[in-house]
């Protein structure tokens, strides 16, 4: 038995619970130290932390099974599944499956996770003019993956991998997200428009890995505001 690894993580942020996600379907222990946003005594922007990851960012990892510290959440799904996945039940050693993973991993780091952030920041600031443009990219996105799912319930193989988990967290944020449109804000709105990326998505949802994860964040946050 491995020993438990160290994830630096955020209560709310989508992106710590990716990761998460990945440890429950590989069963890797792992302690996790909840920071907050901000330069403060606790925040990712703290001298401390920036000793860490100086982009100010998490999730982070550190394993002492191997003395990596890694950033990106992306990149440290890939190295958990590469030091922790043996079996590769969430990859695959076959050409082209395991470049056509990276390409999805890579498509959602650029356009999905960034694009759904600036929506949602565009929001708050209350720019009309950038929520619809990017509300457009968001549609576009979602679109795309539609299309590669029309025949198939992955997006590589015929199994569920890390690029499929990748997608999951920021989609559920897709009410705030697309709220207002007048296309897709509701998800009976994005179910008739994008019905395979739906199936896909409800498919993902339904693991057991991400039921847990969504009951952990949920006590997290509970537990942050107490």
């Amino acid at each position: 038995m491995p020993s438990p690894l160290t994830l630096y993580s955020h209560r709310f942020g989508p992106n710590p619970w990716k990761t998460v996600v990945v440890m429950l379907e590989l069963g890797i222990p792992n302690e996790t130290i909840y920071l907050e946003l901000g330069n403060g005594k606790n925040g990712v922007q703290s001298p401390e932390f920036l000793l860490k990851n100086p982009a100010g960012r998490v999730p982070l990892i550190r394993d002492p099974n191997t003395g990596v510290l890694l950033a990106e959440s992306n990149a440290i799904t890939q190295y958990l599944t590469e030091h922790y996945d043996p079996e590769r039940t969430l990859t695959f050693d076959t050409e082209p499956e395991k470049h056509l993973i990276n390409q999805w991993l890579m498509f959602q780091g650029a356009s999905q996770g960034p694009i759904y952030a600036q929506t949602l920041q565009a929001a708050r600031k209350g720019n009309s003019v950038a929520v619809e443009h990017l509300q457009g990219i968001v549609k576009r996105t979602l679109g795309t993956l539609n299309d590669a799912l029309q025949d198939k319930k992955y997006l590589v193989g015929n199994k569920c991998t890390i690029s499929d988990l990748s997608f999951l967290n920021w989609d559920l944020l897709l009410d705030r997200v697309l709220a207002g449109d007048p296309e897709a804000a509701s998800a009976e709105q994005r179910e008739a428009l994008f019905a395979h990326w739906a199936s896909w998505h409800n498919r993902i949802l339904q693991r057991p890995s991400v039921q847990t994860a969504i009951e952990m964040q949920r006590a997290a946050i509970a537990a942050g505001e107490a």
